[in-house]
């Protein structure tokens, strides 16, 4: 009798156990579908979001991005704007209009695709061996520390203020992918940066100059450059307004005869100095360029996460395989942030 009593209450106990847990299971699922499947700004899809940890997009498998993750880093965007004076520049960032508030989530897709540019840069790390050690986290941290200024104290106060964030927070969003972001570069230096296709065109261009042919022709067919419709021409410029290796040959070559080919951090470049002039006490110069890009660091990156199984799970974005870009799926908000790229010039709201 007794071992029957015993029988039927562990059949009690288990039948509790599994109500309680399918419970657990059917609330989650509905907190789930809530999270992703109604409205944005319905309150119970923003409860949901914030409460459960559901990521808005995975990379490679794994969870990136979560709704918790990107609200807090968008409340760290308010908040740095909140803490700023635009008054004297003649601006206003107000977040609670219509319009504030399609530009904060114009914010929200830039955080999302920080997040997801830099899970991808850790995977490619650990692809590439790269380990970044706590004492190297740490010394890169001091390094940020004195580049801010004043005493650590007063730098946690800056960060707390601006930013809502701890020195922690401060290596975790800031420090570390910068640090996994200058590997990387020297890896993509060392292996992966293959400029030989482009240096051979800068040199058929070169040969087409020493023929007799003219700059402006020669730009048109060889250029790279958004100015090769032009036939290469820049434009009139200062000196100091020309990357590093135009600048000096800007300075010293013959007017109307093309110069040497030059290397730059973004490609090879023939320069034409098409003439002088002096204004007040400066001098400008009006050149020519024709210009062969290098594969740079940027495209490779984007070209292995085009590569990478990356799902958007936010129904409110989708994932631009091509650009490899997480983009807004309503076509109202891309046309307006396009709109809003065109004249952001003097636009507070879209600096940080």
């Amino acid at each position: 009798m007794e071992a029957v009593r015993r029988k039927w209450n562990d059949f009690h106990l288990s039948a509790w156990a599994l109500g309680v847990g399918s419970a657990f299971v059917i609330v989650l699922v509905i907190a789930v579908l809530f999270a992703y499947a109604l409205p944005s700004e319905w309150s119970i899809t923003k409860k949901a979001r914030s409460v459960l940890p559901l990521p808005m997009v995975s990379v490679a498998g794994h969870p990136t991005a979560s709704y918790r993750e990107v609200g807090n880093n968008l409340s760290a965007v308010q908040r740095f704007y909140e803490a700023q004076d635009f008054a004297s520049l003649g601006m206003r960032v107000d977040f609670t209009t219509s319009d504030g508030k399609k530009r904060l989530k114009i914010r929200e897709r830039e955080i999302i695709n920080k997040m997801v540019e830099d899970e991808a840069m850790r995977i490619l790390a650990r692809r590439e061996n790269i380990r970044i050690s706590e004492a190297e986290a740490s010394a890169a941290v001091a390094r940020e520390l004195e580049k801010i200024g004043g005493s650590e104290q007063n730098v946690k106060e800056k960060l707390s203020r601006l930013y809502g964030w701890n020195l922690a927070q401060f290596q975790d969003k800031v420090v570390l992918p910068s640090l996994y972001e200058e590997a990387l570069v020297s890896v993509f230096d060392t292996k992966y940066a293959d400029s030989s296709q482009a240096q051979e065109k800068i040199e058929k261009a070169a040969q087409n100059l020493a023929l007799g042919r003219t700059f402006s022709d020669t730009a048109m067919e060889y250029s790279e450059g958004r100015t090769a419709k032009s036939g290469g021409d820049m434009g009139w410029f200062a000196y100091p307004d020309l990357i590093e290796p135009l600048q000096k040959a800007a300075q010293s070559q013959e007017v109307g005869v093309p110069g040497a080919i030059l290397e730059s951090g973004l490609g090879f470049h023939i320069l034409l100095v098409n003439e002088r002039k002096k204004e007040g006490d400066a001098e400008r110069v009006r050149v020519s360029q024709i210009f062969v890009k290098k594969k740079t660091f940027g495209e490779w990156l984007a070209m292995e996460m085009s590569n990478m199984s990356i799902r958007v799970l936010a129904p409110e974005y989708e994932w631009n395989k091509s650009d490899a870009r997480v983009e807004f799926s309503d076509p109202k908000l891309r046309e307006f942030e396009t709109e809003l790229l065109k004249k952001s010039e003097g636009d507070a709201s879209l600096i940080f």
